[in-house]
Parts: C-alpha cells; structure tokens; sequence
C-alpha cells in the first residue's frame, strides 16, 4: 500500500460516515454452486470475481475432498495463481513432490513450468490468478503430455478449449512448401524443478511502522515479492491495531487490488460510505475513482489482511482527500507528485 506523499504530520480526526454495504464475498461462508466429478478429480467451487466486481483479477474457492485431486497437474502460460488456504489440510502437488498444507499458507505459482501443481483434499482454499493479456491462454498437463489452448474469454474459453497431445507436435505445415512430412519433432519435457516455497500469512512478521508516521496511519507490512516472487501479481501483508489505518484514502490508475480480511473487523472507507468488514471478506478495488478505498481499525483486537495487486506500469495514485498524485511512470523513471491546482489541505478525516 503507497503512502501518500505530502500527508505525513497532517492531524487525525474523528469522523464517521454512513455504512453502505459495499460488494464481497466471505470465503469462509460463501455457497459453493459450482462442482465437477469427472475421472477422479472432484471439488465443489464458487466464482469470486464476477461477484465483486472485478476485471482484471480472478478468483474462485474450492472445497477439495480427501483423496481426490481438484483438477490435473498442470501449469500455465501468461497466467500467474497464488493460492491461500482457508482451512483443513490440503495436499499441494508440486515439482518437488507433495506436502500438507495449513490454514494461512499462501503459495504463488509462475507462469511457467515452475509453477506446476495439483491440489488435492481436505480442505477449503481459494485460487487467485491474472493474465498477462486477454487470450489466447496457453496450460500444460505434464501427467497426460497434452497441451490446452483457449482462445480468449473465460466465458468462451470453457467451451472452445483445445486439449491437444505435444506429442504430435512438427515443424512443418502440408502445403506450404513442403511435399512430404519431416521428421518427427522430439518434445522437450518440464525440468525437474524444486519445491515452491510456502509463507503462512497469518503468522507472518510484519515491520513496524516508519518512525515519522503520524497516529492514525502506523500499519505494519510485509511484502512477499522478496520469499515468493512476482510477475503480474503482487502480494502484501498489512496488520492494523486499533486506531491505526492503512495508506490515506487513495485509488490507482492502472492497476486493480483486491483486500482478503485475515483477521480482525476492520472498517473499510469508500465512494459510498462505509462498510464493516470481518475475517473471510474479501473486496475488489477497481482501477479509476470506483476504487477508492482505505482501512481502519476501530475495533479491539488487531487487523491483519492481506492485499493483492496487478504489477503494470504505468500506475498512478491520487489521494482524493488533498488532491496529490503520486505518478508511478516506469522502472527506470523517478516517481513524480503533483497537486491539483485547486488542492486545499485538510485532515485526513479516516480515523
């Protein structure tokens, strides 16, 4: 989460606003209304994504049964997952071999033959995952050798996908040059690879907050890019005591993020107003002023959640409550901040 620039040592006060149900799923809760039983591998589902609004983000849950897979060992191109397990002991597959997991591991798979993987039951998890473009869709099934194509949209790709065998793979094409067919094209299998590394998010420690930031805006965070990586998906862990908040009110132009609540009741501010979240919600934040979002804890006990966040550049922050822009134009380019013309300074009024 970006800390707005210009905004530290502003003064924290009290006010609320009117508490407007705001869209989220509870993984916790939610109805699983989707399943598959087909040559062994078996699971009851829910789609996350549609529901809350999102775009360039997906999600589903899944409820795994002992014994059975929820789908083929598989990995994918221009696709990245991480998943984050729920609760029971789900059997995660991957190059290295298979382990249990536990409530609160989180697991990120590249969009490579790194990232191969199955799961399997007991347990409830749920998988998250961006692309690198709108299709086509390129996964591999190392177990069966077969390669699945889909052509683009996930509302087309469940009925247009192409699973094909790499062992019929050539390199040439009848009727364009050649005659007669060449000789058969040897197929590079995966590598062996080792085992994914595994962070549990609700154990996590998180560094404290910087020693100049005002009361109010005191969170603790820890990135996981440095132990699990990134590509087109980033992930933060972020912990709240009470009283304290996240960055200053804010939305992004040119990336989506998404909040899974781990624990604690945290009060998120919005365009609406705001909403009373509890463990197990989770929240899209779209690109554009629709996305503004910030979190508070006006509880108890301590907050802990974790944020997910597409990786592009450029990516863009206005913080609506001063009028600053924190303009993120590439890796190679110095971050700039500007301030509307009309910009007055007020109190960040969230805590």
């Amino acid at each position: 989460m970006p800390r707005g620039p210009n905004e530290v040592g502003w003064p924290a006060t009290q006010v609320r606003v009117k508490l407007v149900s705001v869209r989220k799923v509870n993984v916790l809760s939610c109805e699983l209304d989707e399943s598959i039983d087909r040559a062994g591998f078996r699971h009851a589902g829910a789609s996350v994504g549609p529901r809350i609004g999102a775009d360039r983000i997906g999600a589903g849950v899944y409820e795994a049964q002992p014994g059975h897979h929820t789908w083929p060992y598989h990995y994918h191109y221009s696709t990245e997952e991480w998943i984050y397990v729920i609760s029971g002991a789900p059997v995660l597959r991957d190059s290295g071999g298979e382990r249990a997991l536990s409530s609160g591991d989180l697991v990120r798979f590249p969009p490579n033959h790194l990232g191969a993987h199955a799961m399997g039951g007991p347990g409830r998890f749920i998988v998250f995952d961006t692309h690198e473009s709108p299709g086509p869709w390129v996964a591999v099934y190392p177990d069966s050798d077969k390669i699945s194509v889909s052509p683009g949209a996930l509302e087309v790709s469940r009925l247009n996908r192409l699973r094909l065998p790499r062992a019929g793979a050539v390199d040439y094409w009848y009727g364009e040059g050649s005659e007669t067919p060449s000789a058969r094209v040897e197929v590079e299998h995966e590598p062996v690879a080792p085992s994914l590394a595994v962070v549990n998010a609700l154990a996590l420690p998180v560094e404290g907050a910087p020693a100049d930031a005002p009361a109010g805006m005191r969170s603790r965070a820890a990135t996981l890019e440095p132990v699990l990586g990134s590509t087109w998906l980033a992930a933060t862990v972020l912990e709240l005591d009470p009283g304290e908040g996240s960055a200053p009110y804010h939305y992004e132009h040119g990336r989506e993020e998404w909040v899974l609540v781990l624990a604690g009741r945290p009060t998120l501010r919005h365009p609406d107003g705001e909403d009373l979240l509890q463990a197990g919600d989770v929240v899209c934040f779209p690109e554009g002023p629709a996305g503004a979002h910030r979190l508070v804890n006006r509880g108890d006990r301590v907050v802990r959640a974790v944020f997910f966040s597409t990786t592009g550049l450029p990516a863009n922050v206005c913080y609506p409550d001063s009028g600053t822009w924190l303009m993120r134009n590439g890796p190679d380019r110095e971050d700039l901040v500007l301030r509307e013309a009309h910009a007055v300074d007020q109190p960040d009024r969230d805590v």
